[in-house]
């Protein structure tokens, strides 16, 4: 959701809105001695509220520039930094919001303490804290909110769920819980009526960039990314310099294989939010995925290595080596990049979270490539553990390959049909069900499927190296001429 792409240390873009938005208009008074620090302060959650990151930060700086002992204002301003990717400079702020909270009230203390726990991976803790604040503030939307995010850290999406749903019957005008719940009804492969609460978000808050940028997010997730691609824009019409919905259109560039507009989206939308010690590792990582699009493995591999030397922990870039390391057959060192991913994921408290989906398919493809069949299996198995009806599609794709290599044709179509069920546009599985009828000697469903790749890809960059292989599909599915 509404973040950079998340680093190893932490999935912000769903977390990072722990708890940031209680500055609603049912907030009770907030300790300052500054009645325009309070503003300022007001000023700067209403940003937040519509992810407008560099105007929130702007705000809440100068509430605490009025105010230094202002332990709300630090708090929310940690939750910026955390959400810009800064993590150096939240750790900074929560300090200061730790040392100011005791003069403040029990509700204040409790939010700064969630905010410092969060901040800090203590995800047991941290809903320890939301559970308190719903036991002493039953009236609260926002403790129901957070307690749903965590639901949703933890796989349990149906909790989540009513969780959110809870948060809107408290405060029906909380249009971050109604966006959040559109989101728990697609990760629940319920789109429908996904979409339809999201079309609610949007009329909850019609003068903001964000509800169509989430709207058009719900419609790249079932594949209609011309669609997606105008709600994107009409965002920016609400809001030109929209850093998410910028960065999103670079991703449906990407998706529809136009390389180099994907890539200058996605670079324009890292200036548009505060600036953070990691951005030339963003830079490199996006760099490193326009290679690997290209079919460049080695220049992939050093970009993800300067992205990884200037940000040990960038998300994409430490499964991005992994997957170049594994196109140029250097398994070992593919292995070992990902058991660090492992670590890392261990000692960020996330080894039981959704966060190891991607491990464990990364892992599966890593082991498909090298003919360990079986093995492979296992992890998909184990990812699937990990994910919502949404997610499982990777899973079920990666499933494919492995049946693909064993020739077990009938399976790998059963696996591409899960893998399509939410998404019938979905790239990859649509590659590999070509594939599939191309090496089952079925040239008429080569063609098909061939032909509705090529409908999505119509506008790619010739050097696309998924659209050289689909044509290549295609041309030897074609009867000789005589």
């Amino acid at each position: 959701m509404k973040n950079t792409y998340p680093r190893l240390r932490i999935p912000i873009g769903f977390l990072s809105l722990l708890l940031v938005l209680v500055g609603c208009n049912k907030e009770p008074m907030i300790t300052t001695h500054s009645p325009e620090a309070l503003r300022l302060y007001g000023e700067g959650v209403s940003k937040w509220q519509k992810f407008y990151y560099k105007e929130a930060e702007e705000s809440l700086k100068r509430a605490v520039a009025l105010d230094s002992s202002f332990a709300m204002a630090w708090g929310r301003l940690a939750m910026v930094y955390g959400s810009s990717d800064n993590e150096a400079q939240a750790l900074e702020a929560i300090e200061k919001a730790v040392r100011y909270a005791p003069q403040t009230s029990r509700r204040e203390q409790l939010y700064v303490s969630l905010w410092n726990h969060r901040l800090r991976y203590h995800f047991r803790d941290a809903a320890r804290v939301v559970d308190s604040l719903i036991a002493l503030y039953p009236d609260e939307a926002e403790a129901y909110f957070s307690r749903g995010l965590l639901y949703d850290l933890d796989k349990r999406y149906d909790d989540a769920l009513r969780m959110y749903q809870k948060a809107i019957g408290t405060d029906s005008t909380f249009a971050l819980a109604q966006m959040m719940l559109g989101y728990a009804y697609s990760n629940l492969g319920k789109n429908e009526e996904a979409l339809e609460e999201m079309d609610r978000y949007v009329r909850l808050a019609p003068e903001a960039a964000d509800p169509r940028a989430s709207y058009a997010d719900l419609l790249m997730r079932v594949g209609r990314y011309d669609e997606a691609l105008e709600q994107y824009q009409k965002a920016l019409e609400l809001k030109p310099d929209y850093w998410y919905a910028v960065r999103q259109i670079g991703e449906v560039y990407l998706t529809k294989g136009q390389l180099k507009k994907g890539r200058a989206e996605l670079y324009r939308s890292l200036e548009l939010i505060p600036k953070n010690p990691q951005r030339v590792a963003s830079y490199k990582a996006i760099d490193g995925s326009v290679a690997m699009a290209r079919g460049n493995f080695s220049e992939a591999k050093s970009y993800y290595r300067e992205a990884l030397t200037a940000d040990s922990l960038h998300w994409s870039a430490a499964f991005g080596i992994v997957r170049s390391l594994g196109e140029l057959k250097q398994f070992a060192e593919a292995a070992s990049a990902l058991d660090h991913v492992r670590q890392v994921l261990e000692y960020r408290n996330l080894a039981g979270s959704t966060m190891m989906l991607d491990f464990y398919v990364a892992r599966a493809i890593l082991l498909t490539e090298q003919d360990s069949l079986e093995q492979a299996t296992q992890y998909c198995d184990s990812a699937l553990q990990y994910s919502a009806p949404l997610t499982r599609r990777a899973v079920y794709r990666a499933f494919a390959e492995i049946y693909r290599r064993q020739k077990n044709y009938e399976a790998a179509l059963s696996a591409c049909e899960e893998a399509l069920r939410i998404n019938p546009a979905y790239p990859p599985a649509l590659l590999t069900l070509t594939r599939v009828y191309a090496e089952s000697g079925d040239n008429v469903m080569t063609a098909e499927i061939a032909h509705r790749l090529l409908a999505i890809w119509k506008d790619a960059d010739p050097d696309y190296r998924y659209l050289i292989e689909i044509r290549r599909l295609l041309r030897q599915s074609r009867p000789p001429q005589t």
